[in-house]
């Protein structure tokens, strides 16, 4: 068969089965072995497949997923994401604006010990949603509002893509983390602008006073689990900041610190560890699946030499470095909209990995931006999975609150990209000061 002819086949064979509604590791796994399988022989089974699979799956960077992620498992099995809210809510002072403020920032905290846009979104969904409504935003405000902060966890770091980044691009996951520390504040200043300019509320709601029979202060037990996620992180990122710890011994620290805090505060039990480890598994093995699919199908991708000539036809733009980073960002934000943010990252660094060297691109500074724009996939339809997620719990269609969280991902795509192209020291400066 015709090398081309392969390359088409490959390519519709990959888009009919997304179609279909398999999954994308599925699809990646099967259109790289039927790939390799057309344009070598048989014989590439034993001698490439089986061993890219063994290399990949033994990659030291990705034995930091389950650890982060054992650490926020064991943080929701203790029910931190109830007290961090609760105590936002009182910190906003019943009025409206400032809850929705709240709103926000907590679901960076909570995506900085969850890890999970979705979890994030329908937990913020269920728990703030009825307070915002009763302090006067609409309906499908509320709950966009608490898909927009649940999606932060795919920018704040410790973030999935990050690690799965790093591993492709051998750039520092502990440099990664702590450059996007930055980016994040302003992406959250961003969704706060939005939230100040296109918030939706009703005139019928009182603002400023606390409901019949609330508590203005917060739960004893709140603010020490509220301390304790901020002193949790304090550590994960000082260290790694400081030079003390990597970002592998950083996750294994924050999974034992957590642990041991659940523990003596007495909120979780052994029947909660177990579904914390059994959790924690699940998402790893379903995150290395869709790695090692990718990796059979870059595999492909090489004997192809489609990244060749992608970076021969943009050579002719190498030389504005600034418009190829605005080309790749936007092929980023595409395919988020229709794939897993993991997919996104393991189907397209491999490809574009020769235009990134080709013209001279600081990784570490594009790997943080391309996570924060797969991060706005979270909103936008047809797959944005926080707004499902958000709607789901809340019972609210989810149409209408794709209408509100296309806005603030549109605001946010363009304001933060922006600066963060023509000012890279918000993603550079903090990492080159790392000891």
């Amino acid at each position: 068969m015709e090398q081309d002819l392969i390359v088409w086949t490959v390519a519709f064979w990959f888009v009919l089965f997304l179609v279909l509604g398999q999954h994308v590791a599925t699809v990646l796994f099967a259109s790289g072995i039927v790939g390799i399988y057309l344009w070598i022989g048989p014989q590439v089974f034993e001698g490439i497949i089986a061993r890219d699979i063994f290399y990949t799956a033994s990659t030291y960077s990705l034995s930091l997923i389950p650890l982060y992620l054992l650490m926020a498992h064991l943080l929701l099995r203790g029910g931190v994401v109830v007290d961090l809210f609760r105590v936002g809510y009182r910190l906003a002072g019943y009025r409206r604006f400032p809850l929705g403020v709240a709103t926000v920032v907590s679901g960076g905290l909570l995506g900085a010990v969850s890890g999970s846009g979705a979890a994030t979104s329908a937990a913020l969904a269920t728990l703030a949603s009825p307070q915002l409504e009763t302090f006067g935003y609409t309906r499908r405000m509320s709950v966009a509002l608490a898909a927009i902060a649940g999606s932060l966890s795919a920018i704040i770091p410790p973030s999935l893509i990050m690690i799965i980044y790093g591993s492709l691009t051998q750039v520092s996951i502990g440099h990664l983390f702590i450059g996007a520390l930055l980016p994040a504040l302003v992406c959250i200043v961003v969704y706060i602008l939005c939230l100040r300019i296109f918030g939706e509320t009703r005139g019928d709601a009182v603002d400023g006073h606390a409901p019949e029979g609330e508590d203005d202060a917060p739960e004893q037990g709140s603010l020490g689990a509220f301390a304790f996620v901020l002193v949790l992180m304090a550590v994960i990122f000082g260290g790694i900041y400081g030079g003390v710890v990597t970002a592998g011994e950083a996750g294994a620290l924050g999974a034992f610190t957590a642990l041991v805090g659940m523990l003596v505060m007495r909120r979780v039990g052994v029947r909660d560890i177990a579904h914390a480890l059994s959790d924690s598994v699940k998402v790893t093995g379903m995150v290395m699946i869709i790695v090692l699919g990718a990796q059979i199908f870059g595999r492909f991708l090489s004997y192809s030499r489609v990244p060749r000539e992608l970076l021969a036809a943009v050579e002719p733009f190498l030389g504005n470095p600034e418009m190829v980073v605005v080309a790749l960002l936007a092929a980023f934000f595409v395919f988020g909209l229709f794939l897993e943010s993991a997919a996104v990252m393991v189907l397209l660094i491999p490809i574009i990995m020769p235009i990134l060297d080709a013209a001279d691109i600081n990784l570490l500074w594009f790997g943080v931006m391309a996570c924060f724009m797969i991060s706005l996939g979270l909103l936008t339809p047809p797959v944005g999975l926080s707004a499902y997620a958000a709607s789901s719990a809340a019972q609210f269609p989810v149409g209408p609150v794709f209408r509100i969280t296309l806005v603030f991902a549109l605001f946010a795509a363009v304001l933060v990209s922006a600066l963060m192209v023509m000012v890279p020291e918000i993603v550079t400066w903090l990492p080159a000061h790392i000891r």
